[in-house]
């Protein structure tokens, strides 16, 4: 022992406390409550300050210059690098919570607009059903009335003809989006009236035939054809009413 430290008093420690020698000595749990974490995170940054280890508050003051917004930054740090575990985290939704859930989510869904078998099988796969969970409940919303392809088929139909001026051609590509069955959406198709389809064909191409007033005759035909195939109107109807809407409007 040197000269320095023999003129060093006695340390007495006080009847309830035990003396710790470093850092090491110190047992921290592998998990902790969150209103244990800061107790814990104190008391190592005492032990280290005993043996001249920079602790986070001292390079928290450093940083910052001190203050409850740096500690705190520091403890979130500390926490961030996994040293404590939060207990009490939520654990992965299953059983009852999960089908109720699912099942207010898909019900809110097919009361608003109709959907489709696909669409539907699509919605339970995201949240997270298999494949034999997924045909139990469509055929469950089938029973109840929910789910019908034919049906939605001869909506999208109507809607799509008479509503939005589209050819049979736009409207099976609409019902192949929708997922519908090609059986059930050729069916649908099938009973759209032609003179029905003529009359929205012709209806079409008469509001755009206006707008092409004053373009040479060939020019408005080569557009108004292609503006009405994009609608989905077969080759022979668009010829058809081509010819008719430009003769009406004087082109």
């Amino acid at each position: 022992m040197s000269d320095a430290s023999e003129h060093l008093a006695p340390v007495s420690y006080l009847p309830w406390a035990k003396p710790v020698e470093s850092a090491d000595d110190v047992e921290v749990p592998d998990e902790i409550e969150v209103h244990d974490e800061i107790a814990v995170l104190d008391e190592v940054e005492v032990l280290d300050r005993r043996e001249g280890i920079p602790t986070g508050r001292d390079f928290a003051r450093n940083r910052d210059g001190g203050g409850d917004a740096g500690r705190a930054r520091d403890r979130s740090a500390v926490r961030r690098r996994g040293r404590f575990t939060v207990v009490g985290e939520e654990h992965d939704e299953t059983g009852p919570d999960r089908d109720e859930r699912i099942d207010r989510l898909v019900v809110s869904r097919l009361r608003r607009s109709a959907l489709s078998v696909a669409e539907v099988r699509s919605v339970l796969a995201e949240h997270g059903l298999d494949e034999v969970e997924i045909e139990e409940w469509v055929e469950r919303y089938e029973r109840l009335g929910y789910l019908d392809d034919v049906r939605l088929a001869e909506q999208l139909v109507h809607v799509n003809g008479a509503r939005r001026g589209r050819g049979s051609g736009a409207i099976l590509q609409e019902l192949a989006r929708r997922g519908v069955a090609t059986e059930a959406a050729r069916a649908a198709v099938d009973e759209l009236d032609p003179e029905t389809e003529r009359r929205n064909a012709f209806a079409v191409a008469e509001r755009r035939a206006r707008q092409l007033a004053g373009l040479e005759r060939q020019t408005a035909e080569r557009r108004l054809s292609a503006f009405l195939q994009r609608r989905g109107y077969p080759g022979d109807l668009v010829r058809e009413v081509v010819t008719a809407a430009l003769s009406a409007d004087g082109s």
